[in-house]
Protein backbone atom coordinates (compact mmCIF):
# COMPACT_ATOMS: atom_id res chain seq x y z
CA UNK A 1 0.00 0.00 0.00
CA UNK A 2 0.98 3.56 -1.05
CA UNK A 3 2.12 6.09 2.03
CA UNK A 4 0.31 8.97 0.78
CA UNK A 5 -1.18 11.59 3.08
CA UNK A 6 -5.10 11.80 3.67
CA UNK A 7 -5.49 14.77 1.38
CA UNK A 8 -3.65 13.10 -1.27
CA UNK A 9 -5.16 10.08 -1.36
CA UNK A 10 -8.70 12.32 -1.80
CA UNK A 11 -7.04 14.11 -4.50
CA UNK A 12 -5.94 11.25 -6.08
CA UNK A 13 -9.30 9.71 -6.42
CA UNK A 14 -11.07 12.96 -7.41
CA UNK A 15 -8.56 13.11 -9.98
CA UNK A 16 -9.23 9.79 -11.78
CA UNK A 17 -13.57 9.71 -10.61
CA UNK A 18 -13.50 13.13 -12.12
CA UNK A 19 -11.67 11.48 -15.05
CA UNK A 20 -13.98 8.60 -15.43
CA UNK A 21 -17.21 10.83 -15.14
CA UNK A 22 -16.05 12.86 -18.13
CA UNK A 23 -15.03 9.38 -20.41
CA UNK A 24 -18.31 8.00 -19.66
CA UNK A 25 -20.08 11.15 -19.91
CA UNK A 26 -18.98 11.28 -23.53
CA UNK A 27 -19.15 7.42 -24.56
CA UNK A 28 -22.66 7.95 -22.91
CA UNK A 29 -22.01 5.15 -20.21
CA UNK A 30 -22.79 6.49 -17.00
CA UNK A 31 -24.40 4.34 -15.69
CA UNK A 32 -22.32 0.91 -16.74
CA UNK A 33 -18.99 2.50 -15.67
CA UNK A 34 -21.25 3.30 -12.18
CA UNK A 35 -22.31 -0.37 -11.97
CA UNK A 36 -18.60 -1.73 -13.04
CA UNK A 37 -17.11 0.30 -10.57
CA UNK A 38 -19.53 -0.87 -7.96
CA UNK A 39 -19.30 -4.67 -8.93
CA UNK A 40 -15.00 -4.04 -8.86
CA UNK A 41 -15.52 -2.66 -5.35
CA UNK A 42 -17.51 -5.18 -4.01
CA UNK A 43 -15.73 -7.87 -5.03
CA UNK A 44 -12.93 -6.44 -3.60
CA UNK A 45 -14.55 -6.32 -0.43
CA UNK A 46 -16.10 -9.57 -0.07
CA UNK A 47 -12.73 -11.70 -1.01
CA UNK A 48 -10.34 -11.16 1.84
CA UNK A 49 -7.64 -13.22 -0.35
CA UNK A 50 -8.54 -11.18 -3.40
CA UNK A 51 -7.79 -7.98 -1.03
CA UNK A 52 -4.46 -9.27 0.28
CA UNK A 53 -3.09 -10.24 -3.21
CA UNK A 54 -4.19 -6.97 -4.70
CA UNK A 55 -2.31 -5.24 -1.34
CA UNK A 56 0.48 -7.25 -1.47
CA UNK A 57 3.86 -5.36 -2.20
CA UNK A 58 6.05 -8.59 -3.60
CA UNK A 59 3.39 -9.35 -5.86
CA UNK A 60 4.66 -7.70 -9.39
CA UNK A 61 2.36 -5.01 -11.15
CA UNK A 62 2.29 -7.58 -13.84
CA UNK A 63 1.04 -10.27 -11.73
CA UNK A 64 -1.88 -8.61 -10.62
CA UNK A 65 -2.91 -7.31 -14.18
CA UNK A 66 -2.89 -10.77 -15.20
CA UNK A 67 -5.47 -12.03 -12.40
CA UNK A 68 -7.84 -9.08 -12.72
CA UNK A 69 -8.42 -9.29 -16.41
CA UNK A 70 -9.21 -13.15 -15.46
CA UNK A 71 -11.98 -12.21 -13.22
CA UNK A 72 -13.41 -9.26 -15.21
CA UNK A 73 -12.83 -10.08 -18.41
CA UNK A 74 -16.26 -9.39 -20.11
CA UNK A 75 -17.83 -8.42 -16.85
CA UNK A 76 -17.32 -5.02 -17.38
CA UNK A 77 -16.31 -2.11 -20.09
CA UNK A 78 -13.10 -2.15 -21.11
CA UNK A 79 -13.05 1.41 -19.61
CA UNK A 80 -13.48 0.03 -15.99
CA UNK A 81 -11.00 -2.33 -16.99
CA UNK A 82 -8.27 0.14 -18.34
CA UNK A 83 -8.66 2.07 -14.97
CA UNK A 84 -8.13 -1.12 -12.88
CA UNK A 85 -5.41 -1.59 -15.10
CA UNK A 86 -3.77 1.59 -14.71
CA UNK A 87 -4.03 1.47 -10.96
CA UNK A 88 -2.33 -1.72 -11.00
CA UNK A 89 0.68 -0.39 -12.27
CA UNK A 90 0.80 2.48 -10.26
CA UNK A 91 -0.16 0.22 -7.07
CA UNK A 92 -3.48 2.10 -5.90
CA UNK A 93 -5.47 -0.42 -6.16
CA UNK A 94 -6.44 0.51 -2.34
CA UNK A 95 -8.34 3.47 -3.65
CA UNK A 96 -10.53 1.95 -6.21
CA UNK A 97 -13.49 1.71 -3.28
CA UNK A 98 -13.23 5.63 -3.04
CA UNK A 99 -13.26 6.07 -6.44
CA UNK A 100 -16.31 4.37 -6.88
CA UNK A 101 -17.74 6.21 -3.71
CA UNK A 102 -16.27 9.66 -5.80
CA UNK A 103 -17.67 9.17 -9.09
CA UNK A 104 -21.18 8.15 -7.81
CA UNK A 105 -21.59 11.39 -5.72
CA UNK A 106 -20.42 13.32 -9.06
CA UNK A 107 -22.83 11.11 -11.72
CA UNK A 108 -25.60 12.13 -8.25
CA UNK A 109 -24.98 15.85 -8.46
CA UNK A 110 -24.79 16.11 -12.25
CA UNK A 111 -28.46 14.48 -11.90
CA UNK A 112 -29.84 16.32 -8.89
CA UNK A 113 -30.27 13.47 -6.66
CA UNK A 114 -29.12 13.85 -3.13
CA UNK A 115 -29.51 10.73 -0.22
CA UNK A 116 -31.54 11.15 2.81
CA UNK A 117 -31.56 9.14 5.78
CA UNK A 118 -35.04 8.88 7.17
CA UNK A 119 -34.55 7.35 11.34
CA UNK A 120 -37.50 5.44 13.02
CA UNK A 121 -38.22 3.52 15.71
CA UNK A 122 -39.70 0.71 13.68
CA UNK A 123 -39.31 -0.13 10.12
CA UNK A 124 -41.73 1.87 8.00
CA UNK A 125 -43.37 1.28 4.68
CA UNK A 126 -43.06 1.69 1.16
CA UNK A 127 -45.72 4.16 0.75
CA UNK A 128 -44.13 5.81 4.14
CA UNK A 129 -40.93 6.45 2.90
CA UNK A 130 -42.47 7.44 -0.82
CA UNK A 131 -44.26 10.24 0.97
CA UNK A 132 -41.55 11.57 3.05
CA UNK A 133 -39.04 11.29 -0.14
CA UNK A 134 -41.88 13.43 -2.20
CA UNK A 135 -41.80 15.79 0.56
CA UNK A 136 -38.15 15.75 0.64
CA UNK A 137 -37.97 16.79 -3.52
CA UNK A 138 -40.85 19.87 -2.86
CA UNK A 139 -38.56 21.25 0.11
CA UNK A 140 -35.14 21.00 -1.72
CA UNK A 141 -36.23 20.92 -5.32
CA UNK A 142 -34.28 17.69 -6.25
CA UNK A 143 -34.84 13.99 -6.36
CA UNK A 144 -34.01 11.70 -3.32
CA UNK A 145 -32.77 8.54 -2.49
CA UNK A 146 -33.93 7.55 0.71
CA UNK A 147 -31.74 5.32 3.02
CA UNK A 148 -34.16 3.83 6.35
CA UNK A 149 -32.80 2.74 9.45
CA UNK A 150 -34.03 1.87 12.64
CA UNK A 151 -32.93 3.36 16.24
CA UNK A 152 -35.67 2.11 19.38
CA UNK A 153 -34.09 5.03 21.32
CA UNK A 154 -36.23 7.77 19.35
CA UNK A 155 -39.41 6.16 20.81
CA UNK A 156 -41.32 7.16 17.96
CA UNK A 157 -42.00 9.49 14.85
CA UNK A 158 -38.49 10.03 12.93
CA UNK A 159 -35.48 11.71 12.34
CA UNK A 160 -34.39 12.65 8.81
CA UNK A 161 -31.08 13.59 7.60
CA UNK A 162 -29.64 15.41 4.45
CA UNK A 163 -26.44 16.64 4.46
CA UNK A 164 -25.97 18.60 7.53
CA UNK A 165 -29.62 19.60 8.03
CA UNK A 166 -31.27 17.24 10.61
CA UNK A 167 -35.01 17.28 10.82
CA UNK A 168 -35.94 15.76 14.08
CA UNK A 169 -39.33 14.95 14.87
CA UNK A 170 -38.83 12.59 17.13
CA UNK A 171 -41.05 11.39 20.51
CA UNK A 172 -37.47 11.39 22.21
CA UNK A 173 -36.51 15.29 21.87
CA UNK A 174 -40.72 16.32 22.42
CA UNK A 175 -40.16 14.34 25.56
CA UNK A 176 -36.59 15.79 25.97
CA UNK A 177 -37.75 19.22 25.26
CA UNK A 178 -40.54 19.16 27.83
CA UNK A 179 -37.87 17.83 30.62
CA UNK A 180 -36.12 21.09 29.95
CA UNK A 181 -39.43 23.30 29.75
CA UNK A 182 -40.13 21.78 33.61
CA UNK A 183 -36.87 21.68 35.20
Amino acid sequence: MSHIGTSGISTIVEKYATAMIELAERQDMLDIINSNLYLVRDIFNSSPDLQEFIEHPLIEPGEKKDALQKIFSGAISDYSMNLILLLADKNRLFILPYIADYYNKLLCEKRNIDTAEVITAIEIDENTINRVKEKLEKLFQKQFRINSKIDRDIIAGMIVKVGDKIIDGSIKLKLENMKKQLC
